[in-house]
């Protein structure tokens, strides 16, 4: 069993990771997570904020829940008295026909975040190591620090992920490797054919997670692909980003039937409430998922709008496959985001730049009507 296979590590090391802790009080903070920053979310209105706010922080859609959805999650409130199927078997038989693939190969979560967390705890012994890229989605970090194992960040090559030196960056230690494809907060993507070729390179008893929270807004990436001929590879998927339902949270991973086993026992019971399991129910329609499809083709051509908008007012602007852009600017991305706060338009300054959500043309507008346009000389 590749998943359980034990690996080498030093008694010291892991000694020292256990029992240094920091005093507080008459408690003891585990040692590990000293130094450990806060998630940091993507900036919200103020309250009784009466003017416009473009809210392009946090890589939301800009349209509500489709009103079917809406309807079963009313309906659901009847048996909130009731707890959910801890086993969440109707939500993986709906997830599984939706990306065809057995039931018995998928895990549920009140949240891919979460995913990532026990898919690290069920895989990672205290003192593992678990390699990922930075700047990316920064809980990769957390995940590994939450399960005593050490996380090892490996600089971006160009705005995308360096595989050479991810690669490289694999040791006897190392139990699990984390691609964000598409990359956040970049946007960038490397395709099956690129991937297949860091998976020769990667020893088959290292899980690969693939974290696709945005891969519907991508072409040429599909990790389900992968799977099928790599048991190590592990796919992360959401329904908060092109399901728009970001409120619910909703997440699944596709691997491994025994890995994921142990991901669905290591979770929180009854994870996700039954008012979110209606709603995600309804999501996964066909009718409803046509209509999601709808949305990512208008948030991929208002993307291409954006870019184009702001290259010719010249800004550096990242080529994305995400519903976000990337802007890197540098020491200066704290300031020009408060400035386009100050205007009602909030984006997150993140990994030396701002990342500014694709939204509706409204949106848009607001944006470039808040970012001065840029002499020659900056070009």
């Amino acid at each position: 069993m590749w998943c359980n296979r034990p690996r080498g590590h030093d008694d010291g090391t892991r000694a020292a990771i256990v029992h240094r802790r920091r005093d507080v009080g008459s408690l003891r903070i585990a040692h590990r997570l000293e130094g450990l920053p806060p998630y940091v979310p993507g900036r919200r209105p103020e309250r009784g904020q009466t003017r416009r706010q473009a809210r392009l922080a946090s890589n939301e859609v800009p349209w509500p829940p489709q009103a079917a959805i809406v309807d079963a999650m009313r309906a659901a409130l009847d048996d909130a008295h009731r707890y959910p199927d801890m086993q969440y078997a109707e939500l993986r038989a709906a997830i599984a026909a939706h990306v065809g693939r057995p039931s018995g190969h998928i895990a549920v979560a009140n949240g891919s975040t979460a995913l990532l967390r026990d898919i690290v705890g069920v895989l990672a012994d205290t003192g593992s190591e678990v390699v990922f890229a930075e700047p990316s989605f920064p809980y990769y970090r957390t995940a590994a620090v939450a399960n005593a194992a050490v996380p090892v960040a490996v600089p971006l090559l160009g705005h995308a992920h360096d595989l050479d030196a991810m690669r490289d960056a694999v040791t006897e230690r190392t139990r699990v490797v984390v691609i964000c494809n598409p990359n956040n907060p970049t946007g960038t993507a490397y395709t099956n054919a690129e991937l297949t070729d860091f998976l020769a390179r990667v020893p088959e008893d290292v899980a690969v997670v693939l974290d696709e929270a945005y891969v519907e807004f991508a072409t040429d990436v599909d990790g389900l692909e992968l799977v099928d001929g790599h048991p190590n590879v592990i796919v992360v998927r959401t329904l908060s980003k092109a399901h728009g339902l970001a409120g619910l949270r909703i997440g699944y991973a596709i691997g491994d039937g025994e890995v994921m086993s142990y991901v669905s026992r290591l979770g929180v019971p009854f994870r996700i409430d039954a008012v979110a399991v209606a709603g995600a129910l309804a999501a996964l329609r066909p009718e409803q998922v046509a209509e999601s499809g709808r949305r990512v083709a208008a948030i991929v051509a208002e993307r291409a709008r954006l870019t184009a908008a702001l290259r010719s007012r010249g800004w550096t602007v990242v080529e994305s496959a995400a519903n976000f852009v990337f802007l890197p600017l540098g020491e200066s991305a704290a300031e020009v985001a408060g400035e386009c706060a100050a205007k009602g338009v909030l984006v997150r300054p993140i990994g030396g730049g701002i990342r500014v959500t694709v939204g509706s043309p409204e949106d848009t507008e607001q944006l470039l009507g808040a970012l001065p346009v840029l002499s020659t000389d900056l070009r």
